[in-house]
């Protein structure tokens, strides 16, 4: 009979165990959950009812705002500008030579004819840029980026001039080599 009570004892023991161990979980669980709520309920709001949120400000308007879609601008179109340039320039009383491969990048079809229309004049002006430039110019990485750059604004103040349709957005080197 001992040995009855003693296990019952036992019993009654880790079930009491067992039911503070669930009761805590279930309290922490809850306290997580309120202040999982209480980090998400602004934001939601401010999502989802930004006019009845006065805490959000314009945040949710503006931010959609200033993402450009890239549907609206639509896909990006090259031109090469060809044929490949071929630019002289002096290093130590040595002639060394440039030859590029040029191609633009923009996203539609009024840009891309005001490049093809104004050709001469971009090759013309692309042509005393890179040849106003030095060897260590043109074999650095720096140095070709930065005569990338400054092709670019020069296309862009060309188009800028001439047509007013200047949506170029890039300019890269499809081939560059210096002899």
């Amino acid at each position: 009979m001992a040995a009855e009570e003693t296990e019952v004892a036992v019993a009654a023991q880790s079930s009491e165990k067992g039911g503070i161990v669930k009761t805590l979980g279930l309290a922490v669980g809850i306290f997580v959950l309120m202040l999982a709520s209480q980090l998400v309920a602004p934001l939601l709001a401010c999502k989802f009812m930004p006019g009845l949120m006065p805490s959000c400000g314009d945040f949710a308007t503006v931010a959609e705002e200033e993402v450009p879609k890239e549907e609206e601008k639509g896909p990006p179109q090259y031109l090469a500008l060809d044929p490949p340039l071929v630019v002289s320039f002096e290093d130590r009383q040595a002639i060394r030579f440039l030859q590029v491969t040029v191609e633009l990048m923009a996203r539609d079809e009024a840009s891309i004819a005001a490049v093809t229309t104004h050709t001469p004049v971009i090759r013309n002006n692309l042509l005393m840029l890179m040849g106003g430039r030095t060897l260590s110019d043109l074999t650095s990485t720096e140095g070709k980026e930065a005569l990338r750059h400054d092709a670019l604004t020069e296309v862009q103040r060309i188009l800028t001039d001439f047509d007013k349709a200047n949506d170029i957005e890039d300019l890269y080197f499809t081939s560059f080599v210096v002899q």
